[in-house]
């Protein structure tokens, strides 16, 4: 790897834990753990097809707990 791209990789990295240490960082992380967790034991199968929930429902529950902190913060 040259220097520029390791340098756009440790910037980029640097922003990620900046913006995990906010407090909706945080309850977007906690919220795709616990979809994950869920989704792992269930599977999704529609027009023929299956997948294993762990992404989808990982997602989801990124997006409720994101939203969980929002809702929270902005009622104090």
């Amino acid at each position: 790897m040259n220097e520029k791209t390791k340098e756009k990789i440790n910037t980029a990295f640097k922003k990620t834990v900046k913006a995990a240490k906010t407090k909706e960082g945080l309850g977007t992380i906690g919220g795709a753990t616990v979809g994950g967790y869920i989704g792992s034991s269930i599977g999704i199968a529609a027009l023929g097809t299956a997948v294993a929930g762990t992404l989808p429902v990982a997602a989801v529950g990124a997006g409720i707990g994101y939203l969980a902190v929002k809702a929270y913060t902005k009622k104090k």
